[in-house]
């Protein structure tokens, strides 16, 4: 097994190429998008599986292998990339992967105790909380401590909000990077991962092809920035509540709701037809704000501790 703390160009393509056949097998992207970004840039660790590289001592539960399918063969003299984990400081937790042609031979036990021993209270999402993962999870003494709704709704009958009295919406401009920051960094002051959003994390989301700066809505008072809705566009059809913030000072407002509104009727008006966001399950106050805006919870992924 191979680790470290940056991937070539090579590996890069190959972790890719393994999470692209984990989701069309399981139908859920096995990777979340600040992984993808930690394969090129930022302070993560990765441990890569290759064929061949097993332990004879278990195999993984839970991971059945799927009849029917033959395992990839090596070629051009490297050895095939069977699985994947990744550790990410910042968030302080994990994320697995293994190919399904290659799942109960042990990669996946292998790759956890590698995870394990290197973080000082290990923690990985499962993305779906599929059967398979819970019962990884149960093998290993790992129990469910947070929940990540994935909810949606079509976009229909979708007009752009007014504005109340002392209120601007606008798009987001370079200048305003330190405003949204700080608005970020009250609004999600106990947030595990939203809440150390930097200028650096920002830049990186810039240079991704799907960043537009009119994208990213603000909520202006008369004291400056109060709140924000960046959006996302995946495709010509999905669209991404991506974040939404209000600052506390703005607390009863209605800011949010019309943040909300704004957000969605821009991407219906980009030709989106579907939404999507992601919601930490515990947030009873955002869950029950987006559940009146009609979106609906299509599953919810899972955070397992030991």
């Amino acid at each position: 097994m191979e680790t470290s703390t940056t991937l070539t160009p090579g590996q890069r393509e190959a972790v890719l190429a393994l999470a692209e056949a984990a989701e069309a097998s399981d139908g859920v992207d096995p990777l979340n998008e600040e992984a993808r970004l930690q394969l090129r840039t930022g302070e993560a660790r990765h441990w890569i599986a290759v064929a061949g590289d097993t332990d004879a001592s278990g195999t993984d539960a839970g991971d059945a292998e799927p009849e029917g399918k033959t395992p990839p063969e090596e070629s051009g003299g490297h050895a095939t990339v069977v699985g994947y984990a990744t550790w990410q400081p910042a968030n302080a937790t994990g994320q697995i992967v293994v190919h399904p042609a290659h799942r109960r031979r042990g990669h996946g036990t292998r790759l956890w105790k590698a995870l394990a021993s290197s973080a000082e209270a290990p923690a990985v999402w499962a993305f779906g909380d599929l059967p398979a993962a819970q019962a990884f999870a149960r093998a290993r003494g790992l129990a469910p401590t947070r929940g990540l709704h994935i909810m949606e709704r079509a976009l229909t009958n979708t007009e752009p909000p007014a504005a109340p009295e002392g209120v601007t919406l606008r798009g987001f401009t370079d200048a305003d990077t330190e405003a949204v920051l700080a608005v970020n960094a009250a609004a999600f002051a106990n947030h595990p991962e939203q809440g150390h959003f930097s200028a650096a994390d920002l830049a990186a989301r810039q240079a991704e092809d799907w960043w537009d700066p009119d994208g990213l809505i603000l909520a202006e008072d008369t004291s400056g920035v109060v709140g924000f809705h960046w959006t996302k566009r995946h495709d010509a059809t999905t669209g991404e509540v991506y974040v939404l913030g209000v600052h506390p000072r703005a607390a009863g407002r209605k800011l949010g709701a019309l943040l909300l509104d704004a957000g969605l009727a821009r991407l219906a008006a980009h030709g989106n037809s579907r939404v999507i966001l992601y919601v930490d399950a515990g947030n009873d106050a955002a869950v029950r704000l987006y559940q009146r805006a009609g979106f609906t919870i299509v599953h919810t992924d899972t955070l397992y501790r030991a």
